[in-house]
């Protein structure tokens, strides 16, 4: 009787645990693109910001634009060398919340607004 017991209330708190993970949300203020989680996961930052390029957000890779530092950093040397241009602040927060934000996605969303998703409703 007492296993009986004691196996419904471990499988009662194992389930209570699993629904709590499956419902976590994830929401955090972006640095970049005013906010706006599908320009910012297609397209990552822009101008001064653009040091990184999204490959694929739902698994969350990146590319460096070249001549930027292959590494989020905002000093990129080592010792006496110099591997590239030095991100921005900006950038490198931004490609930390690119790679934790958008695979919480899990699938990737198709633009079907009017013109292009970064000028609506206004340019950001």
């Amino acid at each position: 009787m007492h296993t009986t017991r004691w196996i419904w209330t471990a499988a009662l708190c194992l389930g209570m645990q699993a629904a709590a993970q499956a419902d976590q949300r994830v929401y955090q203020q972006l640095v970049c693109r005013d906010n706006d989680p599908f320009v910012f996961c297609t397209q990552g930052c822009k101008d001064q910001d653009k040091n990184w390029t999204p490959l694929d957000p739902i698994a969350g890779s990146w590319n460096a634009v070249p001549g930027y530092c292959p590494w989020p950093s905002t000093y990129c040397v080592v010792g006496p060398l110099r591997f590239g241009s030095d991100w921005t602040q900006t950038a490198v927060t931004a490609v930390f919340q690119y790679m934790s934000i958008c695979p919480a996605a899990h699938r990737q969303g198709q633009w079907k607004g009017s013109g292009r998703p970064e000028s609506t409703p206004y340019e950001h």
